[in-house]
């Protein structure tokens, strides 16, 4: 029954992406939207074509990431196993409301491959502190060199701004609160304790169990990270890649529809990309559906109301419907994936973890 019930949540989570994303698509261009999908069919398959590969090659970077971050873990993970483990957050990420399902889901598939829970959440640790510092990093770069692109009107002026202060605020408080003692008995006690007192957690003292230990966890993570100056640098300029294919995908909607657009325009394209991304990042609903369309038309506003839809909704096809398309057939296929998938997905626990703990690294291959 319980098996059912988590299949509905995530069923429901995508019927809402998909009405979400119809809603924003039809109240950008209204009684238009039938010359947006007219449009549509005048896409260039060539064009649409590299825009797959672009995607195909930013999820292989991710699995690289993983495979470098294991191998230097002592993991003897090949690319195949390490593309399941990513493909599979990418499922659960995109199903769940701000991307939570995620990890869960990559903590089990790990353990499938033979790695325990707990190295297993440091080896997503890592990929997570990573991330955060070169995307900030990046739309730093972005707004300072391309700032009359992405402070063109208020609206992207509002994007870009909260986009940044947020994912400065959520990354620089976790380093906080892992660094100062003060800092975490304040979010302990006073923090959760509030939310307790309010009713939205249940078990305060479990809940601030966990919690003290992610943060444990994180702290060890990011100061074993910052010793290994080769392993962060590597995984660093992977992210940097990855992220920079990634942006360009609105340059190539744009030219899929036959806009002139130049060459020199593209740094414009990926800034902009850049100032959507950021604010995308932590977006409450699953896909983080509605944000993502709304900032597109806002910030790509430029090419045409009837252009600028038709574009979204190529850039988002690419960008979110792919990726699920592709994480549900390697899901679906692998044999990592099979058992309590969808449970551990929802953060309970499964019994995955039950002899996990004596496996060592040097045991882990693939059969």
């Amino acid at each position: 029954m319980d098996k059912f019930k988590t299949a509905g949540k995530y069923i429901l989570n995508f019927v809402l992406i998909l009405a979400i994303g119809c809603l924003a698509l039809y109240l950008t261009v209204g009684k238009e939207i039938g010359t947006v999908f007219e449009a549509v069919k005048t896409a260039k398959p060539f064009v649409l074509a590299v825009m797959a590969l672009v995607m195909l090659i930013y999820y292989l970077i991710d699995a690289f990431i993983l495979y470098l971050i294991c191998k230097a873990r002592g993991y003897r993970l090949k690319l195949r196993q390490t593309f399941v483990t990513n493909m599979t957050g990418v499922l659960f990420s995109d199903l769940t409301p701000s991307a939570t399902g995620g990890q869960f889901a990559q903590v089990y598939v790990f353990h499938n491959q033979g790695i325990h829970a707990g190295q297993a959440s440091g080896i997503l640790a890592v990929v997570f502190i990573t991330y955060q510092i070169v995307i900030i990093s990046y739309a730093t770069i972005a707004m300072l060199v391309n700032a009359p692109a992405i402070f063109q009107n208020r609206q992207s002026i509002l994007i870009a701004i909260i986009g940044f202060v947020v994912n400065v605020v959520i990354t620089g408080g976790i380093f906080l609160v892992t660094k100062s003692a003060k800092a975490h008995d304040f979010f302990i006690v006073k923090f959760i304790g509030f939310l307790a007192k309010i009713k939205l957690v249940k078990d305060y003292e479990k809940t601030s169990s966990e919690v003290s230990g992610s943060f444990r966890e994180f702290r060890d993570e990011s100061s074993q990270l910052f010793s290994q100056r080769k392993l962060f640098i590597e995984v660093c300029l992977c992210h940097a890649v990855k992220l920079t294919l990634f942006y360009t995908l609105p340059f190539f909607a744009a030219m899929s529809l036959g806009v002139p657009v130049p060459v020199s325009d593209l740094p414009k394209f990926i800034s902009l990309a850049a100032a959507i991304s950021l604010f995308n990042t932590f977006m409450p609903l699953p896909g983080a559906s509605g944000g993502s369309e709304a900032s597109f038309v806002m910030l790509f506003g430029f090419l045409g109301r009837t252009l600028v839809s038709t574009a979204m909704l190529i850039w988002r096809v690419f960008t979110f419907y792919f990726g699920l398309l592709i994480s549900l057939i390697t899901v679906a296929v692998a044999k990592e994936t099979k058992g309590g998938i969808m449970k551990a997905a929802s953060g309970k626990n499964c019994d995955s973890d039950k002899d996990a703990a004596n496996i060592s690294p040097e045991a882990v291959s693939e059969e």
